[in-house]
């Protein structure tokens, strides 16, 4: 039985029915088997609807550096963005059945996998809830869990836009997921991926400030790594030990209403950081979650000419809300 699901489902260009959990049901899937599965069929899927049309060429037209208070920031103009409609030209869900040919990656028990059409990277997927879930409600456990899980399967990072002024386009709720060749242009990542090292077991249950974004309110917690990196660490586990790490965030964050949160997410294998929003767009600028991790995509030459004159982190401040505290229980690097 085990044999005919992985041939019928996982290397098919669809994996209908594949259930999350699979690994628990039959003794012999682990969840690196079970990571590695789905990274398999992402590339597979990615690779066959690219072929056949479905998405937009990764196309990188041209591509600069800036070098502002010691991080490079990565500058790309992709073409496919500028293909991408805004969100008053979509008339239906593009997030939910049916769906076009080439989307559909895998279904997961509650949540569906699928290729974004227009990538900001090869192998860029969205994690989608089956059911209506608006953007802005809060995530769930199960869910943040999964998108470690797929995040993991990939080595990338995962990204979320609650709201249209942190760049959301869509209303049902999705999480971005793109894969390891996105960090070499992800330098905010980096610098903070190093300072896990450097950092005390004393110091772990603290918070960390950016120092070159020390006017944005924002903040980065770092994971249990001993325990969730642990292989007798189960799903019941990982899925506190990311919510937990996600509830502390916001609570740092002061949110009393998260309908009404405006922020972007980012989770690595080793750590999640938020980012408190109030606009979209600064000096005809704009640009989602992505952009704080030192990786900034320009959709025409027209942006991509305010990005060569404006600083970035001006960009950056002016996009995010302000913060002055001063926090005895933040480090700030």
């Amino acid at each position: 039985m085990k044999s005919q699901i992985f041939q019928n489902g996982l290397f098919g260009v669809f994996a209908i029915g594949f259930s999350y959990g699979i690994y628990k049901m039959f003794r012999g899937i682990t969840k690196t088997e079970f990571r590695e599965s789905i990274k398999k069929q992402i590339i597979h899927c990615y690779n066959v609807s690219a072929n056949q049309g479905f998405i937009e060429p990764f196309d990188i037209l041209q591509t600069f550096s800036k070098n502002e208070q010691g991080i490079e920031f990565h500058i790309k103009l992709v073409k496919s963005l500028s293909k991408k409609p805004v969100d008053h030209q979509q008339n239906i869900n593009p997030l939910i059945e049916p769906f076009q040919p080439g989307q559909l990656v895998m279904k997961l028990q509650k949540y569906n996998i699928l290729l974004n059409k227009y990538p900001v990277n090869p192998y860029h997927i969205l994690l989608v809830p089956q059911q209506f879930i608006h953007q802005t409600e809060k995530f769930s456990k199960d869910y943040l869990s999964l998108a470690y899980d797929v995040l993991c399967a990939l080595e990338g990072f995962a990204f979320f836009n609650s709201h249209n002024e942190a760049g959301a386009s869509l209303e049902h709720k999705h999480i971005q997921i793109v894969p390891k060749s996105a960090f070499q242009s992800a330098n905010i990542l980096n610098h903070i991926k190093e300072q896990q090292f450097d950092r005390s077991i004393n110091n772990r249950a603290k918070f960390i400030k950016l120092r070159y974004l020390k006017r944005i309110k924002h903040f980065v917690s770092f994971f249990n790594q001993d325990l969730l990196q642990n292989k007798n660490c189960n799903e019941s586990v990982q899925q506190n030990l990311i919510y937990e790490t996600y509830e502390q965030l916001l609570n740092k964050c002061r949110v009393e209403d998260i309908m009404e949160f405006k922020h972007n997410l980012i989770m690595t294998q080793e750590f999640m950081m938020i980012v408190v929003r109030k606009q979209s767009k600064f000096n005809g600028v704009s640009f989602n979650a992505v952009g704080y991790t030192g990786s900034l995509l320009a959709k025409n030459e027209q942006e991509c000419e305010k990005l060569k004159q404006t600083k970035i982190i001006e960009i950056m401040e002016n996009l995010a809300e302000p913060d002055d505290g001063t926090y005895s229980d933040v480090d700030e690097f």
